[in-house]
């Protein structure tokens, strides 16, 4: 007999009624790193979190479970086409059920304010809010039409990395309202994430956590949002003004705000026990929506793995159309290899698998591809007798490399290290746990077993056997959060001992590390020398209890990084240069990787890191034929850009990296990428040069609402490409621009754009069409030239004509009066829409009104 499932208030009621003040308060916090707490003997099943950004990571953040390395966020941004977005959404939910897990941490919507931060490639934003507030809504209505619960993150203006936890950004109401807010504010409206991730950093001097007038007064109040906000982890900065401002979870657990801490405020006469009962109703609310309150007797299982040819054929697809196309002078792509003999691939990312930024987008991928490799093995198909060659040109690792395949474990013969804990801090007596660990960046973080728990003390061993492939004065490092020594034969090697919680940090694991230690050994070829790394946990600081004041917020992030590097003897860039010399064409592949552009840190210069500016000028020179694959997150210098003939930008492309390129370069692809940001000249173009990261732990958003195009335009400033540039292997033409109605009857009243695309080249291609408005009349507050409010993407084969096309509403034509605290479109006030293949290359404008007014809403 089929029972009766209970309404989502029925279920919710009836368990928060039998909850008692002790579960309600450990209910509002995590039990582990990823995991919310389960109530057995009510049936509560527990609710299990995973990052993130660029794929399912599920439980680990190093030698995890395989999973699918997606495009990063900036590239799928770069597509322009909600489809894609789509795609990748319900990929994520097929893996998330593989991982067991029920929230995707992600996505990511804060917008790119310098090309210096961190944590860019992350975000679908780039230079505008609506862009990623449209390619954010598809991507969750995707993924939680499976049952599974999105996190759009962080709330809000998350868009620097120095000084995250502490650093107060200052900025106008009307700036946070029109351009910070705005991507959240879409996604609620369009698609309505269940779940919703605080930032760090306090904005207008509040932590976002403790932020009543974000998390209620706008979030709820103002938008009507019914999900659940969780802390970023360990981002609570108080014990009861956390919950009554509206933060409903603090992750990770074991509790540390909150727990027994809300026991005793509510008994001591702080908070009422309702004001736990509207944090606990919104969690319970969330377990009923991903339909997990139908198995209360839930176990998690084993976190599975499933490289699944579809998603492999699909990521190769999403990647390709990434691949933004930023000059091609001479025509030289696509490459046309009948009557070439040789081509050389150059440059230090050329032979790496540079996929994905670091910190959480940190995933261990199904299968890693490079470009060169990859090249190889596709062309033999096509072309067996093509020779394709390889050489580095230079070095541009931020630290020492972590040690390779030449070190094994001595338990097993693996690649790795074999990893002991001990429950003291003197590796005394018989170890509590042992493990193997495939990477020598020794996170101790999400993986640490039981018993221990992050913030306790403990120390660690891990042992290697090490046999260098070649004699000479080798490198190794080492980073530690902890103390910590590195030893090598039994010899200490490098000594961080000292380190104390008030020691210098570097950028390293999180920016919890000491600086890079480096010391030189020398070795012999084929000998195998015992690699010892000892150290110990961090000592930390009591959080004091205050139950009504602001907390700073603590830290457990702990582990050891151990790098090793073979001496370099080849002249790298004399090679690279005779190469390009003896080759028909260059495919030069330079740029950053996860240790430059990061979680945790932001970036000090736009320039590539090392000598690839210099090994560029001087392959061109020597190879005229060259094209320039640059793999990054963000804007970079170009100081060779008059002198380079081809040049695409290909971000950070997953685990399809290499096939992705290769189609865009062969011309299986017509690259239809179009820049989601706009690349600056120099980094004193940017419009917050003067305010980023700001003085005395205070950043002040002092370009206002003038960020990205918006700063470019108003200030006459020629970028290097404009936002929403790109270039195909065929050519487009635009006519025929209409509009469905030259007037708005009232605010509820829309408008329909359309134009039509011919495709005028020889080859089939995707167009991205953007509509940009601009208001013609007096406004009452001054306005940037145009702003994005319409794009679509056309499919076409040569010579063919289809209508792209989109819809105003009044979210198109608002904007926000600080003084009145309402969105407001004037009286009478006359418009224009403009079409264009970039916010630079307008193709034609049409005005509009809007009659009577004015009009004015808050959400």
């Amino acid at each position: 007999m089929n029972m009766k499932q209970p309404t989502m208030e029925e279920w919710v009621n009836g368990k928060l009624s039998q909850l008692t003040l002790e579960e309600k308060a450990h209910f509002l916090s995590g039990v582990d790193v990823w995991r919310t707490l389960a109530v057995p003997r009510l049936g509560i099943p527990q609710l299990k979190t995973s990052d993130g950004p660029v794929g399912v990571r599920g439980g680990t953040i190093v030698d995890g479970t395989t999973a699918a390395l997606t495009p990063s966020a900036v590239s799928l941004a770069s597509t322009w086409d909600v489809n894609i977005v789509a795609g990748i959404g319900h990929l994520l939910a097929t893996e998330m059920r593989d991982k067991k897990a029920d929230i995707l941490l992600a996505p990511t919507v804060c917008l790119h304010r310098s090309p210096l931060g961190g944590r860019n490639f992350e975000s679908f934003s780039g230079d505008d809010p609506f862009l990623g507030g449209k390619l954010a809504s598809h991507y969750i209505n995707a993924v939680q039409s499976h049952g599974i619960a999105t996190t759009i993150k962080h709330f809000a203006a998350n868009d620097q990395e120095t000084k995250r936890f502490i650093v107060d950004q200052t900025m106008s109401e009307r700036t946070l309202r029109e351009l910070h807010l705005v991507p959240f504010q879409i996604a609620f409206r369009e698609s309505n994430p269940w779940c919703v991730m605080a930032s760090y950093s306090k904005i207008n001097g509040v932590y976002a956590s403790n932020n009543k007038r974000l998390l209620t007064d706008i979030l709820r109040g103002e938008w009507g949002y019914d999900g659940m906000v969780m802390s970023d982890w360990f981002g609570v900065n108080s014990i009861c003004p956390s919950v009554e401002a509206g933060l409903d979870l603090e992750m990770p657990g074991p509790p540390r705000k909150r727990g027994k801490n809300l026991v005793d405020a509510v008994n001591l006469g702080y908070m009422k026990e309702s004001s736990l009962d509207t944090n606990v109703r919104r969690i319970l609310k969330l377990i009923y929506k991903t339909g997990k309150y139908q198995y209360p007797d839930w176990q998690e299982g084993q976190e599975e793995a499933h490289n699944r040819l579809e998603n492999q054929a699909f990521l190769r697809k999403a990647a390709s159309e990434g691949i933004v196309l930023l000059k091609n002078e001479k025509n030289l792509l696509p490459l046309k290899l009948d009557g070439i003999k040789q081509i050389a691939f150059i440059g230090p990312n050329s032979r790496q698998s540079v996929a994905a930024g670091g910190g959480s987008a940190s995933l261990n991928p199904h299968y890693r591809q490079n470009p060169f490799d990859q090249f190889v093995k596709n062309v033999a198909l096509e072309y067996p007798n093509l020779k394709v060659k390889q050489a580095d040109g230079c070095l541009a690792n931020k630290w020492i490399p972590i040690i390779p395949e030449t070190c094994v474990s001595p338990q097993n013969g693996e690649h790795g290290l074999y990893m002991e804990y001990f429950g003291n801090t003197t590796f005394s007596g018989e170890p509590v746990h042992a493990s193997h660990r495939k990477s020598t960046v020794l996170s101790c973080y999400d993986n640490l077993p039981k018993p221990f728990v992050p913030g306790k003390r403990y120390s660690y061993r891990a042992t290697g056997l090490l046999t260098p492939k070649t004699s000479g004065k080798h490198t190794f490092s080492m980073g530690t959060c902890g103390p910590g020594r590195l030893l090598i034969d039994g010899k200490i090697l490098i000594n961080i001992w000292n380190r104390t919680k008030d020691s210098k940090r570097s950028e390293m694991l999180m920016a919890y590390a000491s600086p890079e230690v480096r010391q030189d050994l020398e070795m012999e070829a084929g000998r195998t020398y015992k690699v010892v790394v000892e150290a110990v946990s961090r000592e930390l600081d009591p959080i004091p209890v205050h139950y009504t004041d602001e907390l700073y917020r603590d830290e457990v992030m702990d582990g050891s990084r151990i790098g090793f590097m073979e001496e370099v003897k080849d002249d790298l860039l004399g090679d690279a240069v005779q190469l390009a010399k003896e080759s028909d064409v260059v495919v030069l592949v330079v740029g950053k990787n996860l240790e430059w552009e990061s979680e945790a840190y932001d970036m000090k210069s736009m320039d590539l890191p090392g000598e690839q500016d210099k090994l560029i000028g001087e392959v061109i020179k020597a190879n005229p034929n060259a094209v320039v694959v640059n793999q990054s997150g963000t804007p970079i210098t170009m100081p060779w850009i008059n002198e380079v003939s081809a040049l695409m930008q290909a971000w950070y492309q997953g685990q399809e990296l290499g096939n992705s390129l290769y189609d865009v370069l062969l011309g299986k692809v017509s690259p239809s990428g179009k820049l989601p940001v706009t690349f600056p000249r120099r980094l004193e173009d940017t419009p917050c040069f003067h305010n980023f990261p700001g003085e005395n732990d205070k950043v002040t958003y002092g370009e206002g609402i003038y960020l990205g195009y918006r700063h470019y335009d108003k200030a006459k400033v020629e970028p290097l490409f404009p936002f929403g540039f790109g270039l195909s292997y065929t050519t487009f033409s635009y006519s025929n621009l209409r509009i469905s109605k030259d007037a708005f009857a009232s605010e509820a009243d829309t408008i329909r754009i359309e134009v039509d695309i011919t495709n005028t080249g020889k080859l089939e291609g995707k167009e991205s069409c953007q509509f940009y408005v601009a208001q013609t009349s007096k406004s009452g507050l001054g306005r940037p030239v145009k702003e994005l409010k319409g794009f679509d993407k056309v499919d076409l084969k040569q010579g063919e004509t289809k209508t792209a096309g989109c819809v105003l509403d009044k979210y198109a034509l608002g904007y926000y009066d600080d003084k009145k605290k309402s969105w407001v479109v004037d009286q009478d006030a006359e418009f224009k829409v403009i079409v264009g293949a970039s916010s630079r290359d307008l193709r034609g404008e049409k005005p509009f009104r809007i009659s009577g007014g004015p009009w004015t809403w808050i959400n």
